[in-house]
């Protein structure tokens, strides 16, 4: 009796397993079949209990159990997030910065692969925020820095405009780190051009600026003049416009000499966008570094420029010989201090001492940009300087020269603020950024320099 007892307890199990085995294999393995899971696979989400979990094919969560890297605690990371690949890594660091239930909150927005890239990023400072702008479009990582870098009131107001692109996002970021308003940034770029409101990202914070903007009759090309005249005569933004527009400030005559008066010795704090003038002379010492000779073929003397010039200069040379037969030269570029004084009383004698006239167009030891290195005097192979303004060279290098760096130094109608008489020969580099703004506005350096540098 025994016997047949023990034996029917025996059938009993056996049927329990056999049923079990039957059930794994036709039900639960068949929904995991389905999936596109393999038996080998199966059985790897069986060792870890997780085969109720598993509701997709997910090859980074096999990727994850057969890999060296791979850290039990995290196998609710591996399940939740999908990649195509083996992101283990990324997983465990992403875990350490996140619990599982944030990774569950970002994955209701975030695209798979966005998700285990948030690894390559600073923390994200607020969540239900960083989804509200990737909601609205923004990219993974704009994301983030706009949660993290933005105060509510900013946050808001971006929030209410239009999707911005990249460039301009990062304009209303430096907007916002100078101290110009919310309300004025969306102004600016709901009434202006983007390509404005991404050209003066780097200008300096003026209080001015913003009710100037907001005033009828407001010119961007205008703009440093209105804040002079703004500081000076403690006038308001309208009365400014109103003055400025009407020129006031331009004298009838202009006495070249006058602006040695408040002449001071500078120190060079940035090499690359020193301004140099009679009223900001260089140093007697002061020579700059990097001085490179020009290429052979676009050159007429030995007079280096630095290293950023030199091959600025060399690219725009190369591209107007492309389509010209006669090369454009530099006849001048880095010329010292003593050289300069030696030129100065030279041609002031050849003047028979009429500083007057040669303050028009030369300055004198240390207010001569040609000490900077940065400076060079064009002309066509076989013209004089003076001549260069009759050849097609000039126009091109005048329509094309803010693409290499390069500004003409002394426009026409500026004289009042550079201290020199217009020439169409004088260059100075100050890179492409900086030079297109400065050649869209028609502004002289002095302008560019008051607003974006020295404020």
């Amino acid at each position: 009796m025994k016997g047949i007892i023990t034996r029917l307890i025996i059938i009993l199990i056996l049927a329990g397993l056999l049923g079990g085995g039957v059930y794994y294999m036709f039900f639960m393995d068949k929904d995991l079949r389905d999936l596109g899971y393999t038996a080998a696979e199966i059985e790897k989400l069986r060792t870890y209990k997780i085969t109720d979990k598993v509701k997709t094919y997910n090859p980074g969560l096999i990727a994850a159990l057969n890999s060296e890297d791979f850290i039990e605690e995290n196998l609710d990371y591996y399940i939740h997030i999908h990649a195509n690949t083996d992101v283990t890594k990324d997983i465990n660091d992403l875990a350490k910065t996140y619990t599982i239930q944030e990774v569950e909150s970002l994955s209701e927005v975030l695209k798979p692969q966005d998700l285990y890239s948030l690894v390559f990023c600073d923390r994200i400072s607020n969540i239900e925020l960083y989804k509200q702008y990737y909601r609205k479009g923004y990219d993974y990582q704009t994301s983030v820095t706009l949660t993290n870098d933005l105060d509510a009131q900013y946050s808001r107001t971006l929030m209410e405009l239009p999707m911005m692109e990249y460039k301009e996002v990062m304009a209303f970021m430096e907007y916002s780190r100078k101290g110009y308003s919310p309300q004025f940034l969306a102004y600016f770029y709901n009434n202006y051009e983007p390509e404005d409101f991404i050209a003066f990202r780097t200008i300096s914070y003026f209080p001015a600026f913003e009710g100037l903007l907001q005033e009828d009759g407001f010119r961007f090309e205008r703009l440093a003049r209105y804040i002079w005249h703004m500081n000076r005569y403690q006038t308001s933004a309208a009365i400014a416009i109103a003055n400025i527009n009407d020129d006031y400030d331009v004298p009838d005559s202009v006495d070249y000499s006058d602006f040695y008066d408040s002449s001071k010795t500078i120190t060079v704090t940035d090499p690359l966008t020193v301004l140099v003038n009679k009223e900001r002379r260089l140093p007697a010492d002061y020579v700059p570094k990097n001085l490179e000779e020009i290429a052979g073929e676009y050159r007429d003397s030995n007079e280096p420029l630095i290293k950023e010039a030199r091959e600025a200069f060399e690219e725009m040379a190369k591209a107007y010989s492309k389509d010209h037969s006669t090369p454009i030269i530099s006849y001048s570029g880095y010329i010292s201090y003593d050289d300069q004084k030696v030129l100065y009383e030279n041609r002031l004698a050849q003047l028979d001492g009429n500083a007057a006239e040669l303050d028009r167009i030369m300055g004198k030891e240390g207010c001569d940009e040609h000490q900077t290195g940065l400076a060079v005097s064009i002309t066509e192979k076989g013209t004089i300087a003076y001549d260069f303004d009759e050849t097609a060279a000039c126009k091109w290098v005048k329509e094309n020269c803010q693409d290499y760096g390069f500004i003409l130094r002394y426009p026409k109608d500026k004289d009042y603020l550079t201290g020199y008489a217009a020439n169409d020969y004088h260059y100075r580099y100050v890179g492409t950024d900086a030079a297109r703004i400065i050649k869209k506005f028609n502004w002289c350096y002095e302008e560019y320099y008051y607003l974006f540098v020295e404020h």
